[in-house]
């Protein structure tokens, strides 16, 4: 059994230190996934603190404590999705790139044209659809691989690799047109 089963094995017996390393342990995970996902940091927090709540509550649930991970991004990914339905429209990215981690060795002109290029993603990836953006962020940003996105996503391993294709496509498209614009302004 590995380390993390046995902890959450513990936490269904109601062990709160359990709880509790299993809250240390993924917290900065999820919370950068939920900003991300859902493109500002309240709403992120909101979702974060949701889905460690449902976890607490429905940890008995879980058959299989190895398969841990998955469903607690499940549930992140669930409840990221109920806020979206909620908020009817898209919100505005608020500097999410300030959670991607970044070289500090860089000179600052270095590090000022990486966290241009790293907003402009951000920013296109936030103009993807909702499952496009979500399977984009597990991937890149998360380092699942597409069987465990799917597990996440409740879809089958073509459709993950599916939206990535199509995500990938449309984000070549997004970044374009930006460079497009920003040149017909004279900017590059």
């Amino acid at each position: 059994m590995t380390e993390e089963a046995d902890l959450v094995r513990r936490m269904k017996k109601g062990e709160r230190a359990a709880f509790d390393k299993l809250y240390e342990q993924y917290y900065d995970k999820l919370y950068r996934t939920a900003c991300m996902i859902t493109g500002n940091r309240a709403d992120g927090e909101d979702v974060t603190q949701e889905a460690f709540i449902k976890m607490y509550l429905h940890c008995t649930e879980l058959k299989k404590d190895e398969q841990f991970r998955y469903w607690l991004y499940k549930i992140l990914n669930r409840t990221a999705w109920q806020l979206a339905k909620k908020h009817a429209k898209e919100q505005p990215a608020e500097q999410m790139t300030e959670l991607a981690d970044t070289s500090v060795t860089d000179s600052p002109a270095v590090q000022i044209l990486k966290n241009e290029r790293d907003q402009a993603i951000i920013d296109a990836i936030h103009k993807l659809e909702y499952r496009q953006r979500t399977t984009v962020i597990l991937y890149y940003y998360n380092g699942l691989g597409t069987k465990e996105i799917a597990r996440v996503m409740e879809c089958m391993e073509g459709t993950v690799k599916s939206r990535l294709f199509t995500a990938r496509k449309n984000l070549k498209s997004l970044l374009n047109k930006e460079m497009l614009q920003e040149d017909r302004y004279g900017w590059l």
